[in-house]
């Protein structure tokens, strides 16, 4: 790769990295963005247009709104992602498959300091998936799926659930565990 094809393909990154960022994705917006990005990278709006279309066969705004709705889908929809709870409930024997909600609410992830939740009593999980790779929610629904099954067998006691703690060690260590074992067959979680 000679250098400029180098400086062209970086802007062309920096542009789909930035895309979905942006507050609004409006036309003056987005060229905005682009005429910084192709300013910082020394090439034209123009050039910095025609280089993104020619790798990803969409204009920028067409890609970016495509790629904010593939964001907020339901994973429940996902066919890996059905498959994967059933192998996972199945590996856990859990009594009970719960309802998995696959939540875009960054409030609440920020606010409660977590990327999924079990709550005692309950027949579902909660799983925030906002801007993670498959991978990344999978290992998260696994974990929680893992407390689950403790909670079935009556392993959490009130107070039992905090950092390091045996029930989390337990959960974490599961989880990647069996993420390397689902993952073998399924590389298209990687992303």
């Amino acid at each position: 790769m000679n250098s400029s094809n180098f400086i062209t393909e970086s802007a062309v990154s920096d542009l789909a990295k930035r895309l979905p960022s942006l507050e609004k994705h409006d036309y003056s917006t987005i060229d905005r963005l682009m005429q910084n990005i192709a300013s910082k990278h020394k090439i034209t709006g123009k050039a910095l247009h025609d280089l993104f279309v020619k790798k990803f066969s969409r204009t920028p705004d067409s890609w970016v709104k495509s790629k904010l709705d593939e964001d907020e889908q339901d994973l429940n929809e996902v066919p890996v992602m059905q498959e994967f709870i059933v192998w996972a409930a199945d590996i856990l024997h859990l009594k009970s498959t719960p309802t998995v909600e696959f939540s875009y609410n960054t409030q609440e992830a920020q606010e409660g300091h977590h990327t999924g939740r079990h709550t005692e009593g309950e027949n579902s999980v909660w799983v925030y998936v906002k801007n993670r790779n498959m991978v990344d929610i999978m290992r998260t629904v696994f974990h929680e799926l893992v407390h689950v099954r403790q909670s079935e067998l009556d392993m959490i006691q009130p107070g039992d659930s905090y950092p390091g703690s045996p029930i989390e060690a337990e959960a974490d260590m599961m989880a990647g565990k069996y993420m390397k074992i689902f993952g073998k067959d399924h590389p298209e979680i990687f992303q």
